[in-house]
């Protein structure tokens, strides 16, 4: 990105009017905008400041709950063994809720128990969970202002394979101090992340992130806060736990809720994470037909001629809490299964019923396009086919084994993907806004997998 030009100088007075008339009119921004300031911090120097540890004591300090840092971490992936669990059996575990004898949650197949249960027993604060990045995604700030967006940390806990990690991504929605101003009651917001284009010290840059996130700016609570992550807020904590084995990646999300005196971990559903099967127009379950039935109300969505703004909506009722229960890739490629169920007179009726809705469209896409569009925007298509740098695949979007120069000293990758689509429309949506006061396409356009 080219450098930006110094600080416009202006007078007190204008100071004071610029600052009284903030939310009643747009201002362009004086400099441009830079990604790798504003939009996904990755540089060492600056993360060093947001460790693992910090950020969960910050979370349970704010909560005032009996709960401790590890007794958090230790809960959530205690919800991934079998009852009783290790360390919480009065909470959630894999085997709550079973059919014909296997664990299910929200009535769809998921493992239990998962590799990953035996870390309810381990102490994540000796140093092996690093910060990879600092996120802005003020993109999806919904246009009528219920909130100003969502703030995002990733981390991964180390590994001595390319191919066996777990990554935590905090996705903090920030709530809108003042909701009856609308969209416009979140220009400080993104004017706090413009303005770090223009800041050239990295440890200055540092220090205003660090008070956004851990004690906030003028009018606006901190990021880190039990309630941002909560199912109310619309906010959580999603992982990634991915295996150098057939069918061994998986996403799942979390959402923090207080029972009692104490803060814990609840499973959720993935959003657009449907259960792949779904697609197999033969596969007659009532559940199935229903899925179908949604999928096609969403085919105009899903045929917006841009890469960053097409989107569907799947219902609650079809979303799987972990992104591959591991029986088959047809629960993950929904393609396959799609294709598979062509030649079935069910198949040719659920093909010809999306390709009427993308002529209402007047788009070219065709059925399978449109399947493949759906595939993109779960957590497998996101981070499976989208997340790589080069041509290395690495399934995230963000990579703690891919080490590169940047202005601050060394910082980790980000995809290609991320570096060439999704972030330079993030610069678009900030930008307007700051110019024009145009709102973001907000949470309709959420890319559902992704976790960076």
């Amino acid at each position: 990105m080219p450098r930006r030009p110094g600080v416009l100088l202006l007078s007190a007075v204008a100071t004071l009017l610029l600052a009284g008339a903030a939310r009643r009119r747009a201002v362009e921004p004086p400099h441009p905008l830079d990604a790798r300031r504003s939009f996904v911090v990755t540089d060492q120097a600056i993360l060093d400041g947001f460790s693992f540890e910090r950020v969960m004591h910050a979370i349970v300090a704010r909560s005032g709950s009996r709960t401790t840092a590890l007794r958090l971490y230790q809960q959530l992936f205690d919800t991934q063994n079998a009852k009783p669990g290790l360390v919480a059996a009065d909470t959630s575990h894999c085997d709550d809720f079973m059919v014909n004898g296997k664990p299910v949650f929200n009535g769809l197949p998921r493992r239990c128990p998962t590799p990953e249960g035996p870390l309810a027993k381990s102490n994540p604060f000796a140093g092996d969970h690093i910060p990879l990045a600092l996120v802005n995604r003020f993109d999806l700030a919904p246009a009528d202002g219920s909130n100003c967006g969502q703030y995002r940390i990733v981390f991964a806990k180390t590994s001595n394979s390319t191919f066996t990690r777990v990554h935590f991504i905090f996705e903090a929605v920030l709530p809108n101090p003042n909701p009856s101003e609308g969209i416009a009651a979140c220009r400080p917001v993104a004017q706090f992340w413009a303005d770090l284009s223009n800041v050239n010290s990295s440890s200055e840059r540092r220090a205003r992130l660090d008070a956004f996130f851990f004690t906030g700016i003028d009018g606006f609570d901190a990021v880190i806060d039990p309630d941002h992550f909560s199912e109310a807020s619309g906010g959580g904590i999603r992982t990634m736990h991915n295996a150098n084995a057939p069918l061994g990646n998986r996403f799942y999300q979390f959402r923090l809720a207080k029972r009692g005196d104490q803060l814990i971990a609840v499973p959720d559903v993935l959003q657009n994470q449907p259960y792949g099967r779904f697609f197999d127009a033969t596969y007659g379950t009532e559940a199935a037909r229903r899925f179908r039935d949604a999928f096609v109300a969403n085919v105009g969505n899903l045929a917006i001629p841009d890469e960053n703004l097409f989107f569907m909506n799947i219902p609650r009722e079809f979303l799987l809490a972990e992104s591959n229960p591991g029986e088959s890739e047809l629960d993950v490629v929904f393609e396959i299964p799609f294709l598979s169920a062509q030649l079935s007179p069910e198949g040719r009726d659920f093909s010809a019923r999306i390709s009427a809705e993308l002529r209402k469209a007047g788009s070219r896409l065709s059925p399978t396009d449109v399947v493949k569009r759906a595939n993109q925007l779960s957590c497998t298509g996101c981070h499976f086919f989208r997340g790589n740098v080069g041509e290395l695949e690495f399934y995230q979007q963000i990579s703690e084994s891919i080490i590169e120069t940047g202005e601050a000293g060394p910082r980790f990758a980000i995809s290609k993907t991320m570096r060439d689509v999704f972030v330079p429309h993030r610069m678009d949506v900030l930008s307007n806004f700051l110019k024009s006061g145009t709102p973001p396409p907000g949470a309709r356009a959420t890319i559902g997998g992704t976790l960076e």
